[in-house]
């Protein structure tokens, strides 16, 4: 609000009724105290983990908890039935809530916001990843301060671009000894505003005395031979990379490079800096495939078509169909092989490109359309032999060749005034920095940046690491009592608002 345009009265006066609205709520909630209880529950455990036994994981997700519990009114209680409210899977790849892991690197893990569906607070872990504790960076993912960002979302709260806080989009390592970590003040404040200050806990100093169970699960050290855990560091660099395809998938963009892909959400905000497998996210391409040349999603069914060399895929999701590999010779094509592919937005066909012809072929009809190939110089702007092209939800099609991507505006054939553009500087988030580096740069769990200050939007209210939620209501679903609730229909008006100001 405090940068959106109030251009004539009543923006004015719903400016102004939004602002009165949030100072209240604001107050409401800093100074009002209560009690809001919770059960958790550790359902399944890493499988692979010769390191992390099951007591140590669940004193790992104790403290987590604990580290919100000790400055909010928030009171956590491990349960073993099937009424937890938070449930802690280790899981891998597709695990029936719409947001499949990647395998090892990508999206490290995910949890639901509080709300009213079943799944509200439960907290997912790639089972994929190294996971580990009191371990240096290169040993694998440090679970505790994963964990501790993940129940952030579980209790209610979104994504942050504050330089210290344990909330910032990208994993950013291991955050220190679990029985010692106090939350960086920012956290504080925003919990705080959620859900009131524990009664022994000072505004401005961190807890003296912090509450405990009578016996807290103790947490062992590791032993000393850890060569297991040693993760590979990767030497893709997404800043400095050029990229063998780009697709725009379920409306979200794919960036593939050799073995791997980098993804952003809708907004064009990134679910990790650490690229993904590309075999371990779609099974069924090859695992010694080193590359792809190009990949879109196919109109009318939306199945996800990948093309490297003679041959091509067609997958449902991630799973790959039946039949498949087949030769590209079925769409008429090039025996040896496409530069890119997409689908254009002005007519719904699908463009391919090979040094310097393009065909248009009818996915529909499942045919090329008659007088092609055609010269790439009817494209006006573009150079030859792309390395991909995708169409994005602004309606433009978006053409990429080494570093550099050209945007071609609607129905358009010639290239917008001010193209070429960086890829890394407005795809990549490089802005800031230009290195993947696990000494220099944050990771996922995210731990984002540029990150904005809400939460990104996604169909089915879910939070993920690549922050795509509906809502971020505080905890406290279960207890229909809780003063919390008071905030939700606010929080609704506030949004209407704000959408009827932009």
């Amino acid at each position: 609000l405090g940068g959106a345009i109030v251009n004539n009265e009543l923006h004015l006066k719903v400016y102004y009724i939004i602002m009165i609205t949030s100072s209240l709520l604001q107050q409401f909630f800093v100074f009002t105290h209560f009690n809001c209880f919770c059960f958790p529950r550790v359902r399944t455990f890493p499988k692979d983990s010769a390191l992390l036994g099951r007591e140590t994981v669940r004193a790992l997700m104790y403290y987590a908890l604990k580290v919100w519990s000790d400055i909010a009114p928030l009171n956590f209680h491990e349960v073993a039935g099937s009424d937890a409210d938070i449930q802690i899977d280790f899981t891998k790849a597709d695990h029936n809530d719409g947001y499949p892991f990647d395998g090892p690197g990508g999206t490290v893990a995910h949890a639901f916001f509080p709300g009213e569906r079943f799944t509200a607070g439960d907290t997912h872990f790639d089972d994929d990843e190294a996971w580990t504790f009191r371990s240096p960076d290169s040993h694998g993912m440090d679970l505790f301060a994963v964990a501790v960002h993940e129940f952030g979302h579980a209790i209610g709260l979104v994504h942050t671009s504050a330089m210290e806080s344990i909330m910032r989009p990208y994993y950013q390592g291991p955050v220190g000894d679990p029985l010692k970590y106090d939350l960086p003040y920012e956290d504080k404040i925003r919990v705080w505003q959620l859900y009131g200050v524990r009664d022994f806990v000072s505004h401005t100093n961190q807890p003296g005395n912090p509450s405990q169970t009578p016996e807290p699960p103790v947490l062992l050290d590791l032993p000393e031979n850890r060569s297991t855990l040693l993760v590979a560091q990767d030497a893709l660099d997404r800043c400095t990379s050029h990229f063998d395809a780009v697709a725009q998938i379920r409306g979200e963009a794919f960036f593939f490079k050799g073995k791997h892909f980098w993804r952003l959400t809708r907004e064009k905000h990134l679910v990790s800096l650490r690229p993904a497998q590309i075999h371990r996210f779609w099974r069924g391409l090859p695992p010694n495939l080193d590359s792809v040349d190009a990949v879109y999603e196919r109109p009318g069914d939306h199945k996800i078509v990948f093309f490297k060399g003679q041959k091509y895929w067609v997958f449902k999701d991630n799973n790959v169909e039946e039949g498949y590999p087949r030769p590209i010779s079925d769409f008429g094509l090039p025996v040896d092989g496409v530069d890119a592919a997409f689908v254009w937005l002005h007519n719904d066909k699908t463009y391919f490109f090979k040094d310097n012809n393009y065909w248009r072929y009818d996915d529909h009809f499942r045919r090329m359309d008659l007088g092609f190939p055609k010269d790439t110089m009817l494209w006006k702007g573009l150079p030859l032999q792309l390395d991909d092209a995708m169409r994005w939800s602004d309606g433009s099609s978006y053409f990429f060749k080494g570093k550099e991507y050209w945007r071609v505006p609607g129905s358009d054939m010639e290239v917008e005034a001010g193209y070429p553009r960086l890829i890394a500087k407005d795809w990549l988030h490089c802005t800031e920095m230009q290195s993947d580096s696990p000494d220099s740069e944050t990771k996922s769990t995210e731990t984002r940046v540029n990150e904005h200050h809400h939460p990104d939007h996604a169909e089915n209210g879910f939070e993920v690491c690549s922050c795509t939620s509906d809502t971020a209501s505080p905890l406290g679903t279960h207890l229909s009592t809780s003063p919390t609730w008071l905030l939700t229909p606010f929080w609704t008006l506030l949004l209407t608002l704000c959408s009827e100001l932009l």
